[in-house]
């Protein structure tokens, strides 16, 4: 498919990979690469999604949206097609896997932005050492590259955990997020109904594509200022 930049306002500079990685189960990867992936669709930006998780949810999921998807097992393969990808997309988004495996370690070596979904349980907040380890070292490789985030996903509002989990998040190496990803039914029913936020009516689903907007826009943000 040959790459069709959009003619549409773009005054954020977006990545050519941008990355859904942490190695717990459970954590949003996918619910963010799929709605990640439909945001860009949105915007008129040619979109590929490549789903390097062995459940293969996202795929599955984008399967029921209608648009392009990939997905690939192994990482020497995803390792060679990311960059090739670019020259027909604007914009990939990789699913990553749910363990801390070299195929994550081949996403954060070909990927330009990396968004670290996570949430506000103690448990959670301990795992997410290891893929800070494994992105600092990418970045040290890569003199600085991928730039990446945290963003705490399913939160509820105005919570002592949420505050604990904020705290512990600012002072780590990756920036956190200013915006945080609210709980809502409307986002876990979206994969059976073969839809996004994006895409369901009401108040619940609004609220929660407004939610997703912001934090996308603000690591696409992030992203321009450190990349420029």
């Amino acid at each position: 498919m040959p790459k069709s930049k959009s003619t549409k306002s773009a005054a954020l500079k977006l990545p050519l990979i941008l990355a859904f990685a942490n190695q717990k189960g459970g954590s949003g990867k996918s619910t963010g690469a799929v709605h990640a992936a439909d945001w860009f669709i949105h915007q008129g930006r040619s979109t590929i999604l490549v789903d390097a998780d062995g459940q293969q949810s996202s795929s599955s999921w984008a399967k029921d949206l209608g648009f392009v998807h990939k997905v690939i097992s192994d990482p020497e393969v995803l390792f060679d097609e990311l960059p090739l990808l670019t020259a027909s997309y604007d914009v990939v988004v990789v699913d990553g896997p749910g363990n801390a495996s070299e195929m994550t370690k081949a996403i954060l070596i070909r990927s330009h932005l990396v968004l670290i979904p996570c949430r506000d349980s103690m448990i959670d907040l301990a795992s997410t050492g290891k893929i800070v380890q494994f992105v600092r070292q990418a970045q040290e490789i890569r003199g600085g590259s991928p730039i990446a985030a945290i963003y705490l996903n399913a939160v509820k509002d105005n919570t002592v955990l949420l505050r604990e989990a904020t705290e512990v998040l600012q002072n780590g190496i990756i920036p956190l997020l200013n915006t945080t990803l609210p709980e809502r039914q409307c986002i876990k029913d979206a994969p059976g109904q073969g839809s996004t936020v994006f895409r369901m009516k009401g108040d619940a689903p609004k609220a929660a594509a407004s939610a997703y907007t912001k934090i996308l826009t603000e690591a696409c943000s992030l992203f321009q200022s450190k990349s420029s």
